[in-house]
């Protein structure tokens, strides 16, 4: 099989490679397709380190053949995969979210192999966890990539009552941004506004038509000011911060209304991770602060739904489909703003 291997930090390689053979309790996958998304590229150019030389975790596979004991899995039926894998010991394993595990979570594409390459193996304690999600032989494999991102996007969200927000606003234009604005409306938010500092980010966004109330330049308006000016005064039920950037944690505190709430969905850079902020604003306004952490089985099955049932339409958001041999290409494009990419999928 051909698979991009990473040699050495930022020096990745389509190499042939034996298809691995699946030891008892694994199940060996045929990988349709497998988006990019940003981690990626910090673990592409060597800021992050994983465990294995495949990466790729936003997977679309066919069962193709199993080990030793698993009978629960047959040739040909199609699955997207959890990535996360919790110890399956601790309390918070015990209530299926395991991207909290108390022993710290294994991932797919992190401490074993992902999926860009022509094949997968699921390993038996990811098999036993439940993390094959069975999808519609009707969906597409470019559709299926949007499943696990969109898991983290309702995770991330699921502590906010969007059946009642009248505005929320999220900050970062891009898939992640996109996707939280998304799950915003399917769950009944009134007015969606995207905030971001790319302008080319935000004219891709109205070009394909996503459904959004407002585009608004960082650059060009001041978020407190726009803010004041499209609500009266009263603020946004609801901020979410989808960019690494901690200064927009303080200034969207200060965009909510009384009793609303923040969610810093994108992690923040772990050597400087300290912000300032007034607690005295959380106090007195009775505001609601939540994180977000990957997700687990029940984000998965939400998300997978909101995109089968067509509460959520994934099909404007893969906008690059690359064949494995040009890997490098499709990272290329993925990383520039510019280059008119939202959602970019490889299919080896």
């Amino acid at each position: 099989m051909k698979a991009a291997v990473i040699l050495k930090p930022g020096v990745i390689a389509i190499q042939d490679l034996p298809i691995p053979t699946p030891g008892p309790g694994d199940v060996l996958l045929k990988v349709e397709a497998c988006a990019l998304c940003g981690t990626d590229q910090r673990v592409l150019s060597g800021e992050k380190h994983v465990d294995v030389p495949i990466v790729g975790h936003e997977i679309t596979g066919c069962v193709t053949a199993v080990g030793a004991g698993v009978t629960q899995f047959k040739p040909g039926e199609r699955y997207i995969v959890q990535t996360v894998v919790g110890c399956g010991e601790c309390p918070m394993c015990a209530l299926h979210r395991e991207n909290l595990c108390e022993k710290g979570f294994k991932a797919i594409g992190y401490q074993w192999n992902g999926g860009f390459a022509e094949y997968m193996i699921m390993p038996k304690k990811a098999v036993d966890q439940g993390c094959l999600i069975p999808i519609p032989q009707d969906l597409s494999p470019e559709l299926g990539t949007l499943i696990e991102p969109l898991s983290c996007c309702v995770n991330g969200m699921k502590y906010i009552p969007m059946e009642t927000a009248e505005h929320v606003l999220i900050f970062g234009g891009g898939i992640i941004g996109v996707l939280n604005g998304l799950v915003a409306r399917a769950r009944g938010a009134r007015r969606i506004t995207i905030m971001d500092v790319s302008t080319d980010r935000l004219n891709l966004l109205q070009k394909i038509g996503l459904p959004f109330d407002d585009f608004v330049s960082s650059r060009e308006h001041k978020p407190d000011e726009w803010v004041k000016s499209a609500t009266r005064g009263r603020g946004v039920d609801a901020v979410v911060v989808a960019a690494s950037v901690k200064q927009l944690v303080t200034v969207g505190i200060k965009l909510l209304k009384r009793s609303g709430h923040l969610s810093i969905f994108a992690g923040m850079p772990k050597s400087d991770p300290t912000e300032l902020t007034d607690l005295n604003l959380i106090h007195y306004l009775e505001l609601n602060l939540h994180g977000a952490n990957s997700s687990a089985l029940a984000e998965y099955l939400t998300a997978r739904d909101f995109l089968v049932n067509g509460k959520i339409d994934g099909r404007k958001l893969v906008t690059h489909t690359f064949p494995l041999a040009q890997f490098d290409e499709a990272v290329k494009v993925q990383a520039n703003p510019a280059s008119g990419s939202l959602k970019v999928v490889i299919k080896p």
